[in-house]
């Protein structure tokens, strides 16, 4: 891996990962001191998440994540359910109960786990997807979902910076549906993933339409929740 591709995966995490908050003003200097490395591979890497439509550079105001409309999300989930529906559909019939057996071995682990590690269950989360259309032997279903999936990606960051509990509601939901995909049930799959999606939907543009009644009453300020949104103990999440 070169430099620009490191600087790139770095950055590209923090976006995601919520550790850049979402009215911060970002600059090539800034970002380059703070990785340690000169300006050229940074620049590099916000032209690529540029392209990607995860950062938005704009000329004497500086970079910025970019933010998605209340429609946006709701037109990205409504492709999702009728893409991932499908390759859920279509990996429940081909042989790939080894490999979603793995998957699920994997995702039952975290869920497990003494503390709750939401980076962790975010990755996974996004594996879990990705194996979906691997799985379901269908190029042209898998290039058109590539082309939403850096959107996804920031509907993944509203997730771990203003509702982590819905995190492990959706590792949960992952789960039943890796089994059904495993068993072969090829409807109940298609189901529980439109379902899965449905619940994020929902989850997202309550959390967007919370942050844009919060804007437009003047305060000037987003609030993060308090803690650590990548880990906490179970006994936390007990009635979220």
């Amino acid at each position: 891996m070169t430099l620009s591709e490191k600087v790139y995966a770095k950055l590209r995490h923090m976006i995601v990962s919520g550790k850049v908050r979402d009215d911060a003003v970002l600059s090539e200097r800034s970002l380059a001191t703070q990785l340690d490395v000169s300006r050229v591979p940074v620049r590099e890497a916000i032209q690529s998440l540029a392209r990607e439509g995860l950062l938005t550079v704009t000329p004497r105001s500086g970079i910025q994540i970019r933010k998605l409309s209340l429609e946006e999300v709701r037109e990205i989930y409504e492709v999702r359910q009728a893409l991932e529906g499908m390759a859920a559909y279509l990996c429940s019939k081909r042989p790939v109960r080894t490999a979603m057996a793995a998957m699920r071995a994997e995702l039952e682990r975290l869920s497990a786990a003494k503390t709750v590690d939401h980076a962790s269950i975010q990755a996974m989360s996004s594996d879990f997807h990705r194996l979906m259309f691997e799985l379901c032997d269908n190029t042209q279903l898998r290039a058109v979902y590539e082309t939403v999936e850096p959107k996804i990606d920031l509907n993944l960051r509203l997730t771990a910076v203003h509702a982590p509990q819905r995190i492990e509601q959706a590792h949960q939901e992952h789960i039943a549906i890796a089994r059904a995909i495993e068993s072969g049930a090829a409807a109940r799959a298609e189901r529980l993933t439109r379902a899965h999606l449905e619940n994020g939907k929902i989850a997202r543009l309550k959390i967007l339409s919370k942050l844009n009644r919060a804007e437009g009453s003047g305060d000037g300020k987003r609030q993060r929740p308090s803690g650590n949104p990548g880990a906490r103990t179970r006994a936390a999440t007990v009635g979220a």
